[in-house]
């Protein structure tokens, strides 16, 4: 990645506050690759299903009769209202449309309209839900609005999974509560944060003293990684004292992952992560410049103990207080876009991640290569222009 590092130059300012932007990369980006929507957890019986809503689009993952997961958009073909209104629930054995009561199997052909006297020339063939692609991978449920054209989940994430097979993902359960919150700043940011540890001993001191002394950012593939080992060493933090006291041995995890706190970036927008007690996910989804929907979720393994228990407790109040820093963090990055002397270009070896992000984004959107912002109504042309001239 030094070589990256050396020939790529960070993202300007202005492509952290346009909106001209954030527009493009919705339609360039977010639309066309396979986002994280759920696991298989989620979708346990017939008629369970998901929402799922990615800016203007929105989408319901539902499992039919014979056990297969669906994916489509959640777009009544009649008038355009939710099929599926809540965000997860049980629609039994059909989904019916609260607005006029359209019917749809769960395969998604159109069942059933009231007072069909009332559309002599319907075709029910031509009337089903509009399917979305979908695929699951290690149990977990990944969408693609916009085709994706033979591109696969497995092909794109597979160098991965030797690494974590031994969590059986597949097997895993919901465990807490979701996390769903819209934070002011852009999705980019949150990212920008993310990807690289060197903030991490002087921003976090609470992972610092979890496993700071053996933390490691590298790559499988081109998939950042991530890894830090819990290690012996006294805490002063309450809740890592505690965790590293209290961890127990896994019989499933191999020696090399009994302490393990393992992370992978998934472009364009998520990470997923393990630890020995359970496993999860946190995703970004752009909501506007400056304003992103921030979601989390995680699993764990059947069965319970008390010492399992303490320490998720402990590992969330642990995950809440980074989360409450690098929010801190994202903000400060947020207002820093807004002046005049905004840093770039300065990033040390250890910070390599934030520019093979930033050159990934830049293959899809070659505008966001340009130090200044073309003018106002122009990015979507000139964004065009640069496309054309690459290919």
């Amino acid at each position: 990645m030094l070589e990256t590092r050396r020939n790529g130059r960070m993202l300007a300012p202005w492509t952290y506050t346009s909106e001209e932007l954030c527009e493009l990369e919705i339609d360039h980006i977010f639309r066309h690759q396979w986002i994280l929507a759920g696991h298989i957890s989620e979708l346990t019986q017939t008629g369970d299903y998901l929402t799922f809503d990615l800016a203007k689009e929105r989408a319901v993952l539902v499992r039919d009769e014979s056990g297969e997961i669906h994916a489509f958009h959640n777009v009544c073909r009649h008038r355009g209202s939710r099929v599926a209104p809540d965000r997860q629930g049980n629609c039994g054995h059909v989904l019916r449309c609260p607005f006029h009561g359209w019917t749809y199997q769960l395969n998604g052909t159109l069942k059933s309209v009231p007072r069909p006297q009332g559309f002599p020339e319907l075709k029910k063939d031509h009337n089903a839900l509009v399917p979305i692609d979908l695929e699951i991978w290690n149990g977990f449920i990944f969408i693609c609005f916009e085709g994706a054209q033979g591109r696969s989940v497995a092909n794109q994430f597979g160098v991965i999974s030797g690494k974590i097979t031994p969590y059986q993902l597949e097997e895993m359960v919901p465990w807490g509560a979701e996390y769903d919150e819209v934070v002011d700043y852009n999705w980019k940011f949150f990212h920008d944060v993310d990807n690289e540890g060197y903030h991490v001993p002087v921003a976090h001191p609470a992972l610092q003293e979890l496993y700071g002394r053996d933390y490691c950012d590298s790559y499988l593939g081109n998939i950042p990684m991530t890894t830090g080992v819990v290690d012996d060493h006294p805490a002063s933090s309450w809740s890592v004292a505690r965790y590293k006291s209290l961890l127990p041995r896994q019989a499933h995890l191999p020696e090399e992952n009994q302490r393990l706190w393992l992370y992978f970036g998934l472009f364009p927008n998520t990470v997923i992560y393990f630890y020995p007690e359970k496993a999860g996910f946190y995703m970004s989804l752009p909501q506007g410049a400056a304003t992103t929907r921030v979601i989390s979720r995680e699993y764990r393994l059947p069965g319970e103990n008390r010492e399992l228990a303490a320490v998720r407790y402990l590992s969330g109040r642990i995950d809440q207080i980074t989360g409450r820093e690098d929010h801190d963090l994202v903000r400060r990055l947020q207002e820093a876009a807004h002046t005049s002397v905004f840093p770039m270009n300065n990033l040390s070896d250890l910070e390599d991640g934030v520019l093979q992000f930033h050159q990934q984004l830049k293959a899809l959107v070659p505008v966001m290569s340009l130090e200044a912002s073309p003018a106002p109504g122009t990015l979507a042309d000139v964004n065009t222009t640069l496309l054309n001239s690459s290919s």
